[in-house]
């Protein structure tokens, strides 16, 4: 998704959320591996994991099988990460992005060494290190640089991780692996987007075989995934282990946009899989908390996502009344199943379509609450942005 076009959005829906505060950070995004030269290798398989987890970063995971149909040869190639973004702060530092950790490359059993650097306009026309002597930094929104000589042209630049892969003749196995910081903003506890479009430079412009792989391991989460990268398909996402339940939304407030899977998880892994895919669109994994609207418990009214299910997020309920309070607190527990004794919980719980008891659950136990869900449960609901 432009992340311009995504700010404006995320301005629009201001009019329309209930938040804590107007704060968003965007630290970066997931990319393919593609060709930096031209070549004659195919991505015959690819299985992209999203690891969800609960300290603000996410884990990707990528397993690519290349096909060289044609004799061994080396190729020049490049993962490209955009610049992190921040509200009234944009940053930037030359050496490694300053969002992404634990970068990995290994390819046919072996590690990769790759160099990494700021690069003008990034992979798209070629790897060109930024010369600062052109440029000098700014404050204004969206662009951390511009040219010292007309101050108005903005200097579009990209993180390029770069390394030479030597491709055998036949299929090569490479593991690709990095953490990132989840961004987050106004109607969003956390977003994650992945390039998906750039595997389309390699020669057979798709890959053979793809499976998108989510997992939320040891943990609960409600989550959209924009349907927009599947359109064409008639395949669906599938929870194939732990629990939890799926089902198509509105994107938004209304159908103008489309639909998204909306899916409620619980220690579960969560895959789409799909045969010849060519990607024409980017891959969007959000926060349900985007799909606010308003809904009523007992003709007290109280706040959520798309009427009354969960959502661990900035956006603050009305807490007129104890009763929605005490249902706002105990979100976090429902998500991961706790069966409630008080009538009133019990009943509105029992409601949800996401709901699933788990008698065995303990919270007293449990050490998977994010930062932000422990302060739902202590109330601190004004506070979910420190």
């Amino acid at each position: 998704m432009n992340m311009r076009k995504l700010y404006l959005s995320l301005i629009a829906l201001l009019v329309a959320l209930t938040a804590a505060a107007n704060d968003s950070e965007y630290f970066t995004c997931g990319n393919q591996l593609v060709p930096i030269q031209n070549t004659n290798i195919a991505v015959a398989k690819e299985v992209l994991t999203v690891n969800l987890t609960n300290n603000g970063f996410t884990n990707v995971e990528v397993y690519y099988e290349f096909r060289n149909d044609g004799p061994a040869t080396d190729i020049l190639m490049g993962f490209e990460a955009k610049p992190p973004y921040f509200d009234g702060n944009s940053e930037l530092t030359v050496g490694p992005h300053p969002s992404i950790h634990n970068f990995v490359v290994e390819m046919n059993g072996k590690n990769l060494p790759y160099t990494n650097y700021l690069s003008e306009k990034g992979l798209t026309n070629g790897i060109s290190p930024v010369d600062k002597s052109k440029w000098e930094y700014t404050d204004g929104d969206f662009d951390a640089f511009v040219s010292k000589a007309d101050k108005e042209t903005p200097l579009e630049y990209a993180y390029v991780y770069s390394f030479k892969a030597h491709f055998k003749p036949g299929i090569n196995i490479v593991r690709h692996s990095y953490t990132y910081d989840e961004s987050y903003g106004v109607g969003h506890s956390f977003w994650i987007d992945y390039k998906l479009t750039p595997a389309t430079r390699w020669a057979n412009h798709q890959i053979d075989d793809f499976t998108l792989r989510i997992t939320a391991k040891g943990t609960a989460k409600h989550f959209i995934v924009e349907t927009k990268p599947f359109a064409g398909t008639d395949v669906d996402m599938k929870i194939v282990s732990g629990k939890g339940r799926t089902r198509m939304m509105p994107w938004g407030f209304d159908e103008s946009n489309g639909k998204v899977y909306e899916l409620s998880v619980r220690n579960a892994v969560v895959e789409w899989h799909v045969k010849n895919f060519s990607p024409k669109h980017e891959l969007w994994i959000s926060s349900a908390d985007v799909l606010l609207m308003s809904g009523k418990v007992s003709d007290e009214k109280v706040y959520y996502d798309c009427g009354v299910h969960y959502a661990p997020s900035y956006i603050v309920p009305d807490k007129s009344t104890s009763l929605n309070r005490r249902i706002y607190r105990n979100l976090p527990f429902a998500i991961r199943g706790y069966k409630f004794n008080d009538p009133k919980l019990k009943n509105f719980f029992n409601s949800q379509w996401w709901y699933l008891p788990d008698p065995k659950y303990n919270p007293s136990k449990d050490r998977s609450l994010s930062k932000r869900e422990r302060k739902i449960v202590h109330g601190l609901f004004n506070n979910l942005f420190q």
